[in-house]
């Protein structure tokens, strides 16, 4: 998972490339030992330095990562249901490091663990769940050191098809929830 983070010591007298990233990194690694945060920059037309952050690399991740890479829509059913608790317990994990530390971006990776958090809170249950996303990227750059500071500004439209309902959820990369609509499936509500 990619996760950037603006470089609070920008345009300060105390600024100098790395330090944010080394102090991102003491600070996540209550969260993953295996942290790594490099300096880049998503300015469109003008600097913006941030710290691109790599996290909870190892796990399930990789195997949604490889999928979104070849994709912009996937399905995610068999890969959640597989380990529910384990999804959750990240979901929550991730809910706490954001709240924590406020990134400016997150990846789809990071939008899916906040849907999924959000379904468990409002009582949802996920073991026949079939979850699809669609990533539709916004203004990308030509340059960058990872895949979301090549892409920084997306929304991730995420269908969570439950046995009674559809929720869709639209989730802008600055982690905030846009929209999220819920569709009865009884032949009665179409």
């Amino acid at each position: 998972m990619e996760i950037l983070f603006s470089d609070k010591y920008y345009d300060s007298d105390s600024y100098s490339v790395g330090k944010y990233a080394q102090e991102l990194s003491q600070v996540l690694r209550d969260f993953d030992a295996d942290v790594v945060a490099r300096d880049t920059d998503i300015g469109h037309g003008a600097d913006w330095p941030v710290v691109l952050v790599e996290i909870f690399k190892g796990s399930e991740w990789s195997k949604l990562a490889t999928l979104v890479g070849f994709s912009g829509i996937f399905l995610l059913g068999d890969l959640i249901n597989k380990n529910i608790e384990g999804w959750i317990a990240l979901a929550s994990k991730f809910k706490a490091l954001v709240e924590k530390v406020m990134p400016a971006r997150i990846d789809e990776s990071g939008a899916l663990l906040i849907v999924i958090d959000e379904l468990v809170t409002s009582g949802v249950k996920l073991e026949n769940a079939k979850i699809s996303m669609q990533v539709l990227p916004f203004a990308p750059l030509q340059y960058g050191i990872g895949t979301l500071d090549k892409s920084p500004n997306s929304l991730y439209v995420i269908t969570v098809d439950c046995d009674d309902n559809v929720i869709i959820y639209g989730i802008k990369s600055d982690s905030k929830l846009e929209f999220r609509h819920s569709f009865s499936k009884g032949w009665i509500d179409f």
